[in-house]
């Protein structure tokens, strides 16, 4: 098997999933930049951008995204302008690529990979006619992977060798199923166009990368942190924070709950847990704070905060950014539109309408209108309407009308089908 391509190099993958065919390079760096991270381009030896083509497809499953990338009509040089803020595993289809990161080198290849952590931000140097996959794995969902794995608290980034040897058998035995993945993706018949859930997937290659991949943790991984063979003493202080996160647990309290001293305290910590209590009490309670953003609450970020013992709203914004990728008002807002949406969805549910999802948010709830796309088209001060400003819509109709006057008329658009055939104009 180590002899065997990592990857599929014949053809170009997710050919189902196209976002450009032969775009211009402006264009082939938006989308790229969208997809992963932006990124300054040059163009060595005076090639003009309209001469580079460029080719993009990707796919979501859940946590992790697959995106091919192809250029063609010269060499360019890339350089990204933000850290990364997942993982990305880098696998060189046709052509080369020398990613440079400070003084790591990795030249991918057939037989070579690379794996871009977060906070990094490398440099490229793409050869002509260049095909890439990446593979995305957001870093909330590998790192609480992680923590799963370990049975405690990962309380930094999961640093990555950045150099992966494909033919490494338990590499080799990794990339394989992102080639299965792929070729699965290309039929419509198979797993994932028959509607699997991406779960299975991705908890795999999850697992699979942070077994095979050497990291920052790989040592934990292989001895395992197992909560038998706790002592009875530190499992109480251990309880005693998982039941009461957002109260004064200073070192004195937590001794006392143990009893045993400060230093004895710290010094088991580090052997059974791997963390100093510190750590261990800052790991639960930003995940008890993660729980309330993610429910959607009507509380702020500061009373979440202030609810589970963080005194200082910058520092815990800082501190919940640094774990999650991204900030504490950016999960909450997050939540609030989802849990809007789906209240939408509902509504149009329980009037019999079938209304596509994409226009189902926000007001339909308000106006009473149980289905978006009758409403009018421009929204008053007082109101906010499901659909764009700029769009039009049906004229209200004796079957969908709203019972405030929210919009004002507009032309007729795309009728709402109800389910049972008839229509909402």
């Amino acid at each position: 098997m180590a002899s065997e391509p990592a990857v599929l190099t014949a053809g170009r993958p997710l050919g189902r999933f196209p976002v450009l065919r032969a775009a211009g390079l402006a264009a082939g760096q938006a989308s790229i930049s969208h997809l992963l991270t932006p990124f300054a381009v040059a163009l060595p030896g005076g090639i003009a951008g309209a001469e580079v083509r460029s080719d993009v497809s990707a796919v979501r499953l859940g946590p992790l995204s697959l995106v091919y990338a192809r250029s063609a009509g010269g060499e360019l040089s890339v350089q990204l302008t933000e850290q990364v803020s997942y993982y990305d595993i880098n696998f060189a289809l046709e052509g080369v690529n020398r990613i440079t990161d400070h003084d790591d080198l990795v030249e991918l290849s057939t037989r070579r990979a690379a794996v871009i952590s977060p906070r990094m931000a490398p440099a490229m140097r793409l050869s002509d006619a260049y095909g890439q996959l990446h593979v995305r794995i957001e870093r909330p969902a590998l790192e609480h992977h992680l923590e799963r794995l370990l049975g405690g608290p990962v309380t930094s980034p999961i640093r990555f060798r950045m150099e992966m040897d494909l033919t490494a058998p338990a590499v080799a035995s990794w990339a394989g199923v992102i080639r299965l993945l792929l070729r699965d993706l290309d039929e419509p018949a198979g797993l994932t166009g028959a509607g699997a859930v991406p779960g299975p997937w991705t908890d795999f290659l999850m697992t699979g990368l942070l077994l095979a991949q050497p990291h920052n943790y790989s040592d934990w991984l292989a001895r395992g942190r197992p909560a038998v063979g706790r002592p009875p003493s530190l499992q109480r202080v251990i309880d005693l924070i998982e039941r009461e996160p957002g109260a004064d647990l200073s070192l004195t309290r937590l001794a006392a709950a143990g009893g045993m001293g400060p230093r004895a305290l710290q010094r088991n910590f580090r052997e059974y847990v791997g963390v100093s209590p510190r750590e261990y009490v800052r790991w639960v309670r930003l995940g008890r704070a993660r729980d309330d953003l993610t429910a959607g609450a009507g509380d702020t970020v500061a009373e979440i905060a202030f609810r589970w013992g963080f005194t200082h709203a910058p520092r815990f914004a800082g501190a919940y950014q640094d774990r999650y990728g991204e900030a504490p008002s950016t999960t909450l807002q997050a939540a609030r539109t989802q849990s809007r949406n789906g209240s939408s969805r509902r509504l149009a549910d329980r009037q019999g309408q079938s209304c596509p999802s994409s226009v189902v948010r926000d007001a339909g709830l308000r106006t009473g209108c149980p289905c978006p796309l009758a409403l009018p088209a421009r929204h008053r001060a007082s109101e906010v309407c499901p659909w764009p400003r700029s769009a039009t819509r049906p004229e209200r109709s004796s079957s969908c009308t709203p019972t405030a006057s929210a919009c004002t008329r507009a032309t007729p658009a795309p009728t709402c089908t109800t389910r049972a055939g008839s229509s909402a104009r």
